[in-house]
C-alpha cells in the first residue's frame, strides 16, 4: 500500500483483503464488510507510517480509471483491484491524520518517479521490470516502489516543482 523512503513498505498485506472483496457480489452485505476491513486497514496503516514523521509527500496521481479501458491497458481485473483499493480514500485519509497531528503533507507530481534512478538521474522505462528496479545505466537495484519514494521526496526537497521545504532540523526559528 506505501513504501517509505528509509526503506519500509507498509500494508503489504493488503491484496489478499482487496481479493476477498472482488469475490463479494457486488452490492451484498459480505461485500460491504470486505470493504469497511479494506478501509480498516488503510486506517491503520495510515498511523503506523506517521509515526515520528514531520513530512509526508505523496504522487499526485489523478484518473487512475480513467481511459484504462482504451486499448487494452489494463485488465478488468486490475481496473476492479484499483475501485477496491479506493486510492482517494487512502489519501484523505492519510492527509486528514496529518492535519490532525500536525505533519507536513505535501504532493508531487509522478512523472518518471518510478523508472528514474536516484543515483544516476537517468530515466528509462526499462529501468522497471514489474516490482524490480534495477538501473541500466550504473546498476543500481531496488523494489520499484522504494525507489519511486526515493525519488519523490528527493524531487519535492530539491525543490525541482517549486519547493521551499526546509526539515524540521535545518529551519531557522526567530
Amino acid at each position: 500500500m506505501a513504501s517509505t523512503s528509509d526503506k519500509l513498505q507498509f500494508g503489504t498485506d493488503i491484496k489478499a483483503l482487496i481479493e476477498k472483496s472482488k469475490r463479494c457480489k457486488s452490492g451484498s452485505k459480505g461485500k460491504q464488510r470486505a470493504i469497511n476491513t479494506i478501509k480498516q486497514r488503510m486506517n491503520e496503516v495510515a498511523k503506523e507510517i506517521l509515526k515520528n514523521k514531520d513530512l509526508i509527500v505523496v504522487e499526485k496521481l489523478s484518473n487512475l480509471n480513467n481511459k484504462s479501458k482504451l486499448k487494452g491497458r489494463l485488465s478488468k481485473n486490475i481496473r476492479s483491484s484499483i475501485g477496491s483499493w479506493n486510492y482517494a480514500y487512502w489519501l484523505m485519509r492519510l492527509e486528514q491524520l496529518c492535519e490532525d497531528n500536525r505533519i507536513s503533507f505535501r504532493t508531487v507530481s509522478p512523472y518518471n518517479t518510478s523508472i528514474t534512478c536516484p543515483v544516476c538521474n537517468l530515466a528509462d522505462s526499462r529501468n522497471r521490470v514489474g516490482e524490480v528496479f534495477k538501473c541500466q545505466a550504473c546498476g543500481y537495484t531496488d523494489n520499484a516502489d522504494i525507489n519511486a519514494a526515493l525519488n519523490i521526496v528527493q524531487r519535492f526537497l530539491t525543490g525541482k516543482y517549486g519547493s521551499c521545504y526546509k526539515p524540521k532540523e535545518t529551519q531557522l526559528s526567530t
